[in-house]
């Protein structure tokens, strides 16, 4: 059918014909079908039924301006559409339908229901046309899914054979734009016959019209540690190393990398991800983004596996670890014990930091999944910066650093829902097995009346706190990264949801994209805001709390360590001398 290609992305930089494309290929598909002696009988259809090809748009105007009207050109030049088709170049088409032979329909529109019940065959959508939309990208999305939802559906054969066809023409954006996820979507897939994404450069699609000397440079990027950036050394259009004084870089490992023409230099200087986006029409992490990259919690991960931070889970536990009634599984029974407790004079204490009070927040859920994180003070660093950019005060002062015992995602059985219950009699368990000390255990307020309660019948002081309703609790989390004052272990599932979080400008909370999650990441935003506004922050003035292991420093060289000194103990505890 011209081609078994069904869903397909033209992507890339500016200004290289992204919709000129779309347009063509749509047309080229309903050109096809106009061909056909019985359409309806060959697709299936009743006699007499309509098949649409249809252009969508954030509204009526946006489409006519842009695809449709590009559209409408296109036919006006062409004798088969006017001599075979009947179509009318003189008109405007103003209620966004052209009606060609066969009820062959080309339309026009902005919603769900401007295809509801239709026969489409082929749509095709102007992604950046949605920019200027609150949350464009949830409702880009919505929309484009429930079109291919419904042409799956109605017209999906065997062998994965789709005789229809979604076109989206985007400029790159960012990593967590609605393109994005659609590539993602189809890189998952792995069908390169049926779906398939077309990504470009101008100086790739142009080279004719642009006339470039001849010189690359090469850029980096794709590092989830590092912004992307220029590598020093020349290359010839074989990527052939020019001689010269500079020296030719190596490409950092698991970076990717684009030569560039030496004409864009000036651009790719002052602006590197910026002009990745669009000149070599790459995406890079977003600005929308609470986290722009990754690269100071990466850094917080090696820090605090430096210093002994390991994850408490046994190696055969999942992420997302089932607690429900349907078994008699247990929130420790996920747990390796030798990783976290240690026996003390014929008790246990947690393994690291025994003395130090704990904080944790539970973000509850019953369906879904639920967030569980435990975080301990463990001293000071030292920060240094700018009070005023203008004048340029400089100021340095202690800030908190915070470690993780626990950062757990739990979810709900197969047939059951997550059991609270479980929840906080892990809390309890910590407690009572294990020696720890709980300064304040915090839940969001679904469903956290009855946890909240039973912690505090067993004198837990315990409160609300909601991560939705104030940015504080993120962007106090963000800052502790950003000065690398925490400690987590490696979880695939907060790092996940931290590298998508969305900064909601026009609301008061830090939100997921569209399918995503935030529960773990709640929990461990939580956890850490509760040590810092605790009452113990005030007694903490050293580096270390003490502990039965000797690896007290702070690795980088960059942190300015205070002394220890004694911290009294809490009542009940024998302290013990341990020697290296």
């Amino acid at each position: 059918w011209g081609s078994y290609v069904h869903n397909l992305v033209i992507t890339g930089s500016l200004g290289i014909g992204k919709t000129y494309v779309m347009v063509t290929l749509l047309l080229y598909r309903l050109t096809l079908c106009t061909l056909l002696k019985n359409p309806q009988k060959f697709f299936d259809l009743g006699k007499g039924d309509k098949i649409v090809y249809n252009i969508l748009s954030v509204t009526k105007q946006a489409v006519n301006e842009t695809a449709f009207g590009a559209a409408r050109n296109f036919m006006s030049l062409s004798p088969y559409f006017i001599e075979e088709c009947n179509f009318d170049p003189d008109s405007k088409y103003t209620n966004f339908r052209i009606e060609l032979p066969g009820n062959v329909n080309l339309t026009a529109g902005s919603k769900g229901w401007h295809i509801l019940g239709r026969n489409v065959l082929g749509v095709a959508m102007d992604e950046g046309n949605w920019r200027n939309e609150a949350n464009p990208d949830t409702k880009a999305y919505d929309l484009y899914n429930e079109v291919r939802v419904r042409i799956q559906n109605r017209f999906m054969r065997s062998g994965k054979f789709l005789p229809a066809i979604s076109i989206l023409a985007s400029s790159a954006k960012d990593e967590s734009s609605f393109t994005e996820q659609v590539i993602k979507e189809i890189d998952k897939a792995n069908d390169p016959v049926h779906q398939l994404v077309y990504r470009h450069a101008v100086y790739n699609i142009k080279p004719h019209i642009l006339k470039m000397e001849g010189t690359f440079f090469r850029v980096a990027y794709g590092l989830k540690t590092q912004e992307p950036y220029i590598l020093t050394g020349l290359y010839d259009r074989e990527k052939t190393p020019l001689p010269g004084d500079e020296k030719h870089e190596e490409v950092p490992a698991g970076a990717n990398v684009e030569f560039v023409p030496i004409e864009y230099m000036t651009e790719f200087k002052r602006r590197t991800r910026v002009a990745l986006q669009s000149i070599s029409g790459i995406s890079t992490g977003g600005s929308n983004r609470f986290f722009p990259s990754t690269i100071d919690i990466e850094r917080c991960i090696e820090l605090a596996e430096s210093e002994g931070v390991v994850n408490p889970a046994r190696k055969d536990s999942p992420l997302l670890m089932p607690v429900s009634m349907e078994d008699s599984i247990n929130v420790w029974d996920y747990l390796d014990h030798n990783k976290f407790i240690t026996k003390n004079q014929g008790r246990f204490v947690p393994k690291r930091h025994p003395y130090a009070a704990r904080f944790a927040h539970l973000d509850l859920a019953t369906s879904s999944v639920a967030g569980l994180a435990v975080c301990h003070l463990v001293g000071q660093r030292q920060i240094q910066g700018v009070v005023n950019r203008e004048t340029g005060v400089p100021f340095a002062e202690w800030r908190l650093v915070v470690e993780y015992d626990f950062i757990l995602s739990l979810s709900a059985g197969r047939t059951k829902p997550i059991s609270l219950e479980k929840v906080q009699n892990f809390i309890f368990w910590l407690i009572q097995e294990c020696g720890f000390r709980f300064s304040m255990v915090t839940a969001d307020q679904f469903q956290s009346v009855m946890p909240l309660q039973m912690l505090q019948s067993r004198n837990v002081p315990t409160d609300q706190l909601s991560i939705d309703r104030d940015k504080k609790v993120y962007t106090a989390w963000r800052q502790a990264f950003e000065e690398l004052r925490l400690r987590p272990y490696r979880q695939d599932m907060m790092v996940q949801e931290a590298e998508n979080l969305v900064d909601v400008e026009t609301e008061k909370k830090v939100d997921h994209p569209k399918n995503g999650s935030k529960d773990t990441s709640d929990a461990a935003a939580g956890a850490y805001f509760n040590a810092i506004e605790s009452d113990e922050k005030g007694s903490v003035n050293v580096d270390n709390v003490p502990s039965i292991h000797s690896n007290f420093g702070l690795t980088p060289a960059s942190a300015v360590e205070r002394p220890p000194v004694e911290i009294p103990l809490p009542e009940g505890y024998n302290r013990m001398r341990v020697y290296s």
